[in-house]
């Protein structure tokens, strides 16, 4: 992830932080050690096919879709 924080780099072209989904339960807790912060989350469960099945499940145990964001201070 070295590339996609570089600060001065993201800074040159205006950016104030990085936006980015989290799905898997691996992802979610790495990137929240790296000081993202959960701005959204969608409950796997509330998503569901005509027959009332669940449309994403995953093996991970995770529940949700976290949109997550990181602010450059």
């Amino acid at each position: 992830m070295n590339w996609t924080e570089n600060q001065e780099l993201l800074k040159s072209v205006e950016a104030s932080g990085i936006v980015a989904e989290a799905s898997s339960l691996a992802n979610q807790i790495l990137l929240s050690k790296r000081g993202y912060e959960t701005v959204a989350a969608t409950l796997l469960a509330s998503r569901l096919d005509s027959n009332g099945n669940q449309i994403l499940v995953c093996e991970d145990g995770t529940d949700r879709v976290n949109l997550v964001f990181k602010e450059f201070k």
